[in-house]
């Protein structure tokens, strides 16, 4: 019998070592406990949509179980060598290694930082080597340099000059030169340090979105705010050249989120989807809402809404790889469909998150197949 555990404790550490190959796909899910929080690892199967929980990181930590839909508490390094889960109910970001089998480096707090009830958002750099938090309850951002070994060192916390959206979603560009907030405020990175300078906010768009994404080459950032999407150009001096679409009614999708684009659009032509977190005075269902996207010149158009029969009505993040989406479903399930060529998706699989995951989660895809 003990012969027969160890073969199953290696077992599961080699599958959860393929993590962040290219050949797999996972599903990292940060479950947002306020008891005992964790990050599940699932593997996806890309034929049927069947997610098999392969890993579970405890954080040591505690959540908030209600989170902004559109945030992001989890973040993966290059090749996975580090993860790190958000827990915002202890006000740190547990840190986990690569190189020891995912067990847990550490957890990360300073006394100028601090999330509550609104949550926030983590992002790192491509390179790896800082990690940028947004925190509810200190209205500001933590820079925290990533180490060697998958540890954090504070750098330094920044308040937002354009406005006070603390729990804003925040994002690092795919080339790793700026960290811009759903509130459309964008920082420089600087590349030795890690510190941030602030390049102001947009003050023709009123975002205060909920959700945000670029394409590949870091020059259009796209913001999902209730039923308009705003896109603009990203330069060295911050945002400019906001442009408006109002996509859908109340009646057909209530507020448009998490936006994603697909790997052909990512790159500047095809489908860009946003996720629609449902509820309402109507008690709408939630949807995915798949549209037509070009860079140039910017251009979007809708092409398809799905509702998602979530459990409760609402729907936080969404990822798209390959023709699959994954979508997290309130209060504690994950919603795996194919999308189709007419940007509608067909339902294949739902898996119910293990743990203790009683609202709000959110959860991430990997590798990168865009």
């Amino acid at each position: 019998m003990k012969c027969l555990s160890s073969i199953l404790t290696l077992m599961v550490i080699v599958g959860f070592c393929r993590f962040g190959s290219a050949q797999t796909e996972y599903v990292l899910v940060n479950i947002n406990s306020i008891t005992e929080n964790a990050g599940n690892l699932y593997e996806l199967d890309t034929a049927t949509g069947a997610l098999t929980l392969i890993k579970v990181l405890p954080t040591g930590g505690t959540g908030l179980t209600a989170i902004n839909f559109s945030d992001v508490e989890q973040a993966i390094t290059q090749n996975a060598e580090c993860v790190f889960i958000a827990d915002t109910g202890t006000s740190d970001i547990a840190a986990f290694s690569k190189a020891t089998g995912y067990e847990k480096v550490g957890n990360y707090t300073n006394v100028n930082v601090a999330f509550d009830y609104q949550g926030g958002s983590i992002s790192a750099t491509p390179n790896g080597k800082f990690l940028y938090a947004s925190y509810s309850q200190s209205e500001n951002i933590g820079a925290w340099q990533i180490n060697s070994d998958c540890s954090l060192t504070f750098i330094a916390s920044y308040y937002p000059s354009g406005d006070a959206y603390p729990y804003s979603v925040l994002k690092v560009t795919p080339n790793g030169l700026y960290m811009i907030m759903g509130s459309s405020d964008q920082f420089s990175i600087d590349q030795n340090t890690g510190a941030l300078v602030d390049l102001g906010r947009l003050p023709e768009c009123p975002c205060a979105s909920s959700g945000i994404d670029f394409t590949r080459d870091s020059k259009i950032a796209v913001f999902a705010a209730v039923q308009t999407v705003y896109l603009a150009r990203i330069t060295s001096t911050g945002l400019k050249d906001p442009m408006s679409w109002i996509l859908t009614t109340r009646q057909q999708a209530d507020g448009i989120a998490n936006p994603f684009f697909s790997a052909a659009a990512y790159s500047g032509s095809g489908d860009l989807y946003f996720g629609a977190i449902g509820g309402g005075g109507q008690n709408l269902p939630s949807a995915v809402i798949t549209t037509n996207f070009t860079e140039k010149p910017p251009k979007l158009s809708l092409k398809n809404i799905t509702r998602v029969n979530s459990p409760k009505s609402y729907d936080g993040n969404i990822a798209s790889t390959g023709n699959l989406m994954v979508v997290a479903e309130f209060p504690n399930e994950i919603g795996v469909f194919q999308i189709n060529s007419d940007g509608s998706l067909t339902q294949l699989a739902t898996t119910t998150v293990t743990g203790d995951a009683p609202g709000v989660f959110s959860l991430s895809v990997f590798p990168n197949t865009r």
